[in-house]
């Protein structure tokens, strides 16, 4: 809902439980919409909570451009790990991939559980780095629909590339960045093959091999190191 000084937010059920285990009471708590985020005071009504917006916080506690990770679907445990990571490092937006070598391929009539389930993981994440904005999180797709994400900058990590292609760090622009992470057991040739057909640069992580969700969180601090530190 949109927010403005002197407006009423109403907390959620599941927000109004989480407030009542903490035991909040007149507290104050920040709350964003739409890239906006505004301070506001908590009172408890009943078993219901609420929060009266007393005025706009102008920090801005984004990435000055746009990343999108694009990330193949690991262990279920690794993968939450992976879509909270993200949103604390500033990401805007993600999208789940399934690959040929995916082991964990959730089944259609769960998704919707699992998407609200991830989408809560995201917002409260979210919340605890004081974001004005909360990731969005993309329907799963298959690595072949993945062109019609690109932006700007495209890159796939490879695991064996530190012999054949540049770091992730030495290619960076300050542009809209795509930048896509394989499953446990990376990317098959014919995918690799694919990307670059697409305009998408194959980029290394170091000498060593990393697990998927590592490769996942080493990519984005990256990125937003590099961001941050040219856009200061």
């Amino acid at each position: 809902m949109p927010l403005s000084v002197g407006g009423v937010y109403q907390f959620t059920d599941e927000q109004s439980h989480h407030a009542k285990v903490l035991r909040l009471r007149q507290e104050t708590v920040r709350l964003v919409h739409d890239g906006k985020a505004f301070t506001a005071q908590i009172t408890e009504t009943g078993r219901q909570y609420q929060a009266v917006v007393t005025e706009e916080d102008p920090a801005v506690n984004e990435l000055p451009v746009q990343v999108t990770l694009a990330a193949a679907m690991i262990r279920k445990e690794k993968f939450e790990l992976v879509l909270q990571k993200a949103a604390e490092l500033g990401v805007t937006r993600i999208i789940p991939l399934i690959t040929s070598r995916t082991v964990n391929r959730p089944e259609e009539d769960k998704l919707k559980k699992i998407y609200v389930r991830w989408q809560s993981i995201l917002e409260e994440a979210s919340a605890q780095c004081e974001r004005n904005r909360i990731p969005v999180l993309e329907k799963m797709i298959s690595a072949d629909k993945l062109p019609a994400y690109r932006q700007t900058q495209n890159l796939f990590g490879y695991e064996r590339g530190y012999e054949k292609s540049p770091l992730l760090g030495d290619v960076l622009k300050q542009e809209d960045t795509l930048i896509v992470i394989g499953p446990e057991g990376g990317f098959t040739d014919e995918e690799c093959d694919m990307f670059l057909e697409n305009g998408f640069s194959m980029v290394s992580f170091g000498k060593r091999i990393l697990r998927a969700e590592t490769a996942c969180m080493y990519a984005l601090s990256v990125i937003g190191d590099y961001m941050e530190r040219t856009n200061r």
